[in-house]
């Protein structure tokens, strides 16, 4: 695997994401939620190791065809259709975004990302998120998607999700 490499979801990636129909780890799925087709090998390994998934995150992404090369996917999702279905628009997509837009995607990331790590417990949380309005009022929401996400899973997947989000609020 080379780390300059840049990975996407497959449609059966985006649908594990939806589904859980493989009953993925809970820091493996957090692994797979990461790839956007934005971020390269290298930064995908830093982050499941921050998050303590396995050293193999992703070739066992790649061998559960849930993940392909970017340039080697013809069946890989678009960022595009990342973004409508499930995660956001990555950070370099986001620089060509308006406020709009990236309030949008920020704010679905977040509420998917609470969602996955709650299931219906993240219902309050769901309602604080319907009253913002601004990437400031976002901004301001961190905080809480941090304790939310920690409250379903571990400190270090909170952790990730948070500067994920946070990068996205730029």
């Amino acid at each position: 695997m080379q780390p300059e490499a840049i990975y996407v979801k497959t449609e059966a990636g985006v649908t594990e994401v939806r589904k859980r129909a493989l009953k993925l780890p809970p820091r493996l799925r957090t692994v797979l939620i990461l790839v956007d087709g934005t971020l390269n090998a290298a930064a995908l390994q830093q982050a499941a190791t921050s998050l303590g998934a396995p050293a193999d995150s992703l070739e066992m992404l790649l061998q559960h065809g849930l993940i392909a090369s970017s340039a080697a996917a013809p069946d890989a999702v678009t960022a595009a259709d990342v973004e409508q279905t499930l995660a956001p628009a990555g950070t370099a997509a986001l620089a060509g975004m308006t406020d709009p837009e990236r309030f949008r995607a920020a704010q679905k990331f977040m509420n998917d990302s609470v969602v996955d790590a709650l299931g219906l417990r993240a219902f309050f949380f769901t309602l604080k998120l319907e009253k913002c309005y601004t990437l400031d009022d976002l901004r301001a929401l961190l905080p809480d998607f941090g304790k939310a996400v920690a409250r379903g899973s571990e400190a270090e997947v909170a952790a990730v999700l948070e500067a994920r989000a946070r990068a996205m609020l730029r």
